[in-house]
């Protein structure tokens, strides 16, 4: 691929997507990653997604930190935290292992590594969720915080979809809009500063390639936060979480059967 057409696609997809976290609640991560995905090696796609979206996070939680619930965060984030250490363990074990299958599709034969396969997989079944009808009806009580922050913490620490679990969680426990989005970011940030080194460990010297395109993905997604927050309203947005749903479908199939 051109490098025109990389910086093009990550400018977009870093705006657009942050500017989506204030009415959703996540999708930086979800929809960068693949865009990552296309042109560097998953792990590698991992560790840039997760330093745009820490550095996002950071100002994110400047512009709007005094909207957290405390105890929200608390009962969330502790089990988080936990889960994103042994989540960020596991990505280093399969990238370091480079484990791959084969898949032979129409006559042309592909190598999967089992890291792809993996985030592939989750990518597609995080967007089934949102098919799924009966998901949107779903309501979850606090008492379920500590079962949603590890469950986010660990996806999180694995592939970096964290936002689409802890969402599923927070939104439907009647928190306020501005609450909501608040707290989340708080915790996307807690769940970056413990898997981000973790994944520098074994990648350090490989992501240096790629720091032009990180730091294009930084100033697109800052510039995204500022207009998302002066767009932000308390209605959240149901047919750009279908189109981000697609666009992991998409994605993630092309990751598993090795096409991307």
């Amino acid at each position: 691929m051109e490098e025109i057409y990389i910086y093009l696609i990550i400018a977009l997809v870093s705006f657009g997507a942050s500017i989506l976290t204030f009415f959703s609640g996540f999708g930086l991560g979800t929809m960068l990653l693949p865009a990552f995905c296309l042109f560097m090696p998953v792990e590698l796609a991992v560790l840039s997604t997760a330093m745009v979206h820490i550095l996002n996070n950071l100002l994110k939680f400047i512009l709007i930190r005094k909207l957290i619930d405390k105890k929200v965060l608390l009962s969330f984030g502790i089990s988080a935290v936990l889960a994103a250490f042994i989540g960020a363990k596991l990505n280093g074990f399969l990238g370091a292992e480079g484990m791959e299958y084969q898949l032979s599709i129409f006559q042309l034969t592909y190598r999967v590594d089992i890291l792809s396969f993996v985030i592939g997989a989750l990518m597609i079944l995080f967007a089934m969720l949102d098919f799924i009808p009966w998901s949107s009806r779903l309501t979850i009580g606090r008492q379920h915080f500590v079962t949603g922050g590890f469950l986010s913490g660990f996806f999180g620490g694995l592939s970096g979809h964290q936002g689409a679990l802890r969402a599923a969680f927070l939104a439907k426990s009647n928190l306020s809009a501005e609450i909501f989005i608040s707290t989340s970011v708080c915790l996307s940030l807690l769940i970056d500063m413990v898997r981000i080194p973790i994944y520098l460990v074994s990648n350090e010297a490989s992501v240096y390639g790629y720091w032009d395109t990180i730091s294009l993905a930084c100033i697109f997604a800052f510039t995204g936060s500022f207009l998302g927050k002066r767009l932000f309203t308390k209605k959240k947005i149901r047919n750009v979480r279908m189109i981000v749903a697609l666009f992991l479908f998409v994605m993630g199939t092309g990751m598993v059967f090795g096409l991307i």
